[in-house]
């Protein structure tokens, strides 16, 4: 139908890489920062995350040419923005990558508990990389499916932590001593810039007014924040003994069948998101950096599971810099493209950028 094919559909595809690994670090960081900590920062960054992926909409759909975000940053910022940019994209996102890695394979045991660890994490990665292999086209439908699912499983979440006496009192409401613990997480889970290229792509090829573009941006931007909130609320009502930071191992207590949902939606929501977020990386190397498209795919393939191997496996640690430094400088670099498009900018997006660079700043700061 009409409304599914120009709206819904591409909410999905939005919906499905921002609903992604950065989730399952929500309701620790959240029960540690205070519940109303948490959600002042959830319904900030839903806001301003809807204004990035706007302007981000309007810069690539009034820019001619096949660009990813380092070819963007040329034409708007320069040489020097290209170079920041392809770090910024092309690094950050394959750190993104390795952070799915990271936690792909914990979900991956509570679905195949024979398994071992090395045999889930080549599985994980395998069924990853043959997903970018893909083209979008085939895999929309899927996504959306997979969105849906990931929808009915946090309302079964949800709906189980209530029934089971669950009451925002019973959660610890405000802890000042942690009050910017979840700056960087939150900005990593509501992140979903580099699907707005597939939109735009998904558009493109079905002939679809631009129109749409916008509420279809907004609605697949809101969405998860919304579930986000009610998957927090549940894993803390189901976890009497504290959360733990991958949010799993304070579930031991609840059915082996709500188990094997959680690592239903673990399995989707990174799977989902790595697709996408591997195609981005792969398009970047093909139309910025011009690398042939075998050598791209190979390159994306293959860099996340070395950067595993390598040792970077802190999935917290890695969240929280990847949002608060690479994500936040990524949006500053938004806004800054969209001024010389536009030629004019708002105090509101110099209060943007300001949040960004402080917030960057403290993630470099507790990191080191």
């Amino acid at each position: 139908m009409r409304w599914y094919r120009e709206l819904i559909l591409p909410a999905g595809l939005l919906a499905s890489l921002i609903i992604g690994a950065g989730m399952f670090a929500l309701p620790y960081l959240f029960n540690t920062a205070g519940i109303l900590t948490g959600i002042f920062y959830l319904a900030t960054s839903a806001f301003i995350f809807c204004v990035i992926h706007l302007r981000y909409g309007e810069v690539i759909e009034k820019t001619s040419g096949k660009h990813r975000f380092a070819g963007y940053a040329r034409l708007y910022l320069g040489e020097r923005g290209f170079w920041l940019g392809a770090i910024v994209a092309g690094l950050g996102l394959t750190l993104v990558l390795t952070a799915y890695l990271a936690l792909g394979p914990v979900f991956l045991q509570l679905l195949i508990p024979g398994l071992g660890d090395s045999l889930n994490l080549y599985l994980f990665w395998g069924v990853g990389a043959l997903a970018i292999l893909l083209s979008l086209n085939r895999l929309k439908n899927f996504e959306f499916l997979a969105v849906a699912a990931m929808l009915a499983i946090i309302l079964v979440l949800f709906i189980f932590g209530l029934a089971r006496g669950g009451g925002l009192g019973e959660l610890p409401a405000f802890n000042p001593a942690f009050i910017f613990l979840p700056y960087g997480a939150v900005l990593f889970a509501l992140y979903g810039r580099p699907a707005i290229s597939s939109l735009k792509d998904y558009f493109e090829e079905n002939k679809i007014n631009y129109g749409n573009l916008r509420k279809a941006i907004i609605l697949g931007t809101a969405v998860p924040a919304l579930f986000y909130l009610l998957f927090v609320l549940g894993i803390a009502w189901l976890s009497p003994q504290g959360v733990s930071p991958d949010a799993l191992t304070g579930l031991l207590s609840v059915p082996s069948w709500l188990l094997v949902l959680v690592g239903v939606l673990g399995m989707f929501a990174i799977w989902t998101s790595y697709f996408l977020l591997g195609l981005e990386v792969k398009n970047i190397f093909r139309y910025d950096f011009k690398l042939p498209s075998p050598v791209a795919t190979l390159a994306v393939i293959l860099a996340p599971l070395i950067l595993y191997l390598a040792g970077l496996r802190n999935f917290i640690g890695l969240v929280t810099v990847i949002g608060g430094v690479f994500l936040a400088t990524e949006s500053i670099m938004v806004i800054l493209m969209h001024h010389k498009l536009r030629g004019r900018s708002h105090k509101g997006e110099l209060i943007l950028i300001a949040i960004f660079i402080l917030g960057g700043l403290y993630e470099i700061w507790k990191t080191l």
